[in-house]
């Protein structure tokens, strides 16, 4: 059984819709702190929303948080990752839309709008996970770009953005920039004691 991260359910609880947060993790507890997240926003605020999947397989993320007992029902899954791999878009779930390519970002930010607007929910998170995953196949300095209008663009709709990111494993340039549009951090970091 995992054990969900009590502290993140009380910082959520400080923030307004209209808020960007950064999400720092580390490579070993980052769907820990994914879980933690997604499942106050869901069952606490009754939210819906937006899974951009830019890590791993929008289907591997369901089977593995509806594994924990958090339903998926409410959330609109975006893959990044299986369109690339051979045969990779046949899916079960009704609730994954696929893009072709993690370059392709004004393509997700267009189908994140999309599924926000037509979502029966009256408030709603999009969830990037995760920068350092888009920063693998993008520049530096288009992706900061990106972000700042993926933020500002959700931040006037009143929808929340969540952004989760590797520190370590994304670039110091575009960490700079999450850090200057941001309004809020939840930073779970692994700490390696030598």
């Amino acid at each position: 059984m995992i054990e969900f991260d009590q502290r993140i359910a009380e910082q959520l609880s400080e923030v307004s819709l209209n808020s960007a947060i950064q999400v720092r993790v580390g490579t070993s507890n980052a769907f820990m702190v994914t879980a933690s997240v997604l499942l106050p926003l869901m069952q606490m605020f009754e939210m819906g929303g937006v899974y951009i999947s830019a890590s791993r397989g929008a289907a591997e993320i369901i089977q593995a948080l509806e594994g924990i007992g958090i339903s998926t029902e409410r959330i609109h899954f975006i893959d990044l990752v299986s369109s690339g791999i051979l045969g990779g878009t046949e899916s079960q779930y009704d609730n994954i839309t696929y893009v072709d390519s993690p370059i392709m970002l004004e393509s997700v930010l267009l189908r994140t709008l999309y599924h926000i607007r037509t979502t029966p929910y009256e408030r709603n998170f999009v969830y990037l996970d995760s920068v350092n995953a888009l920063a693998i196949y993008n520049e530096g300095r288009m992706l900061a770009e990106y972000l700042h209008i993926f933020i500002n663009t959700f931040r006037q709709r009143d929808v929340l953005s969540v952004i989760m990111n590797v520190p370590d494993q994304t670039p110091p340039g575009v960490l700079a920039n999450l850090d200057l549009y941001c309004t809020d951090l939840v930073d779970r970091g692994q700490v390696v004691i030598n």
